[in-house]
């Protein structure tokens, strides 16, 4: 096999994550959040993942989204034959996996689509490859549909350029594989490190967590490839902008409740900042911000107020996992750990132990009298801390005969994300 293909490393699999971030019913919740009109997700609608690997998100999404239609494109043949593999297994109708380069994928499909979600693909990739990824959403993306980007940025990704950079050399230097090479690159890395070569380096600490994982395949991945390139958001949202999708916030949650995920000291400048791409930015230097994961809108349109609060009031929240009613939340945050006030998360979390709940009903709850802000801050929090889980009218989990096939096929995610099981 072949070790790279353009640039980016071919002769191993990208391993297996999932993302709740770019599950159907997390982006539309995320547009609603943010006050704007989303898809709706109980009619039909299409979805592409650009960059799909073996295709878990996109078989999770299509078995939970029966009216959805869902694409995924990999120019990758070993992720492609893998993702196939499981769909046949199960026997999922609405889903497709194509085998193809992004330019290629552009001209010769003509599908419309209402989600366009691109994880882990960008920062990694060629600029020819990104501007046919731009191509793709300017062509396909429905009026109202909204573009998922996930990114490296600066100023968190600066430290690791010069340290990619080692890694990259090293590997064009050895004829071994890619995880043979990563150790090597990692192992001259630590040697250099004990000579004290980065003691004046920033977040060394960063650095060092992140070469202890023993996933060579993610680390392979990571950072063999030949076009590593952090870039500012404001670039980014220029380079979006030719599509005609707007910037509209974060699939993050927490990013977008500015009152906490921002110091204090830097929100009473940003208050005085009129210029949304130059806010955003400010927003990166407060956060030291390394990765983004964006959402971009086809012309967006802002709901009323009577309309959000309606939008809002229909969302139906899950509890991910009951064992938590007997545990303190903290959230570890890029600015520290925030503690949600035990009384708030009590009226939420035992409401949804006994049954799942919508907004509407535990808006009811009296400490959220006169105080729905609160209990709009707070869901988002949970949702962000994997504590609750958003579910929609049609929305329904793997039923359990495929849920224990995904679970054989896939037992270290199941291990690792809780709410899968919901």
């Amino acid at each position: 096999m072949k070790k790279r293909e353009e640039g980016y490393v071919f002769d191993t699999s990208y391993p297996i994550h999932l993302q709740k971030e770019i599950q159907p019913i997390w982006l539309n919740h995320s547009a609603t959040f943010l006050g704007l009109k989303s898809i709706d997700i109980t009619r039909e609608f299409t979805y592409c993942e650009l960059g799909c690997a073996t295709g878990l998100n996109l078989i999770f999404s299509a078995l939970n989204n029966p009216t959805g239609y869902f694409i995924g494109v990999d120019f990758n043949e070993k992720h492609i034959k893998e993702a196939k593999k499981i769909v046949e297994l199960i026997g999922i109708k609405n889903i497709e996996f194509i085998q193809s380069d992004f330019k290629s994928f552009s001209q010769r499909e003509n599908i419309a689509f209402d989600f366009i979600v691109c994880h882990g693909t960008w920062s990694w990739i060629s600029p020819i490859h990104q501007r046919s990824i731009l191509e793709i959403v300017a062509k396909s993306l429905k009026e109202k549909g909204i573009f998922y980007l996930h990114y490296m940025c600066h100023p968190g990704s600066t430290s690791l350029l010069s340290v990619q950079k080692l890694l990259n050399v090293v590997d064009h230097h050895l004829n071994g594989s890619s995880k043979d090479n990563i150790k090597v690159g990692i192992d001259l890395f630590n040697q250099l490190n004990s000579a004290g070569t980065f003691i004046d380096y920033p977040n060394l600490d960063s650095i060092e967590k992140v070469f202890q994982q023993n996933d060579l395949d993610y680390l392979a991945h990571e950072f063999l490839t030949d076009f590593w390139n952090p870039q500012y958001s404001i670039d980014v949202h220029q380079f979006v902008a030719q599509t005609k999708a707007s910037y509209i916030g974060s699939a993050n949650l927490f990013d977008n409740l500015e009152n906490i995920s921002i110091p204090q000291n830097s929100q009473k400048v940003l208050k005085n900042i009129s210029s949304p791409i130059l806010k955003e930015y400010i927003k990166d230097l407060a956060r030291n911000q390394k990765q983004r994961i964006d959402l971009f809108q086809k012309n967006p349109q802002l709901l009323t107020k009577e309309e959000h609060l309606k939008a809002l009031n229909s969302m139906i929240f899950t509890l991910v996992d009951k064992n938590i009613l007997t545990k303190e939340i903290k959230l570890s945050t890029p600015i520290g750990e925030i503690e949600i006030p035990k009384e708030i998360t009590k009226a939420i979390l035992e409401e949804l132990s006994k049954k799942d709940c919508s907004f509407e009903e535990l808006g009811k709850h009296k400490i959220f009298s006169n105080q729905i802000y609160l209990l709009f801050e707070s869901i988002q929090m949970l949702m962000w801390n994997d504590t609750i889980f958003p579910k929609s009218k049609n929305y329904e989990f793997i039923d359990k005969k495929n849920f224990i096939k995904l679970k054989n096929h896939f037992p270290i995610i199941f291990r690792n994300y809780n709410y899968l099981n919901c």
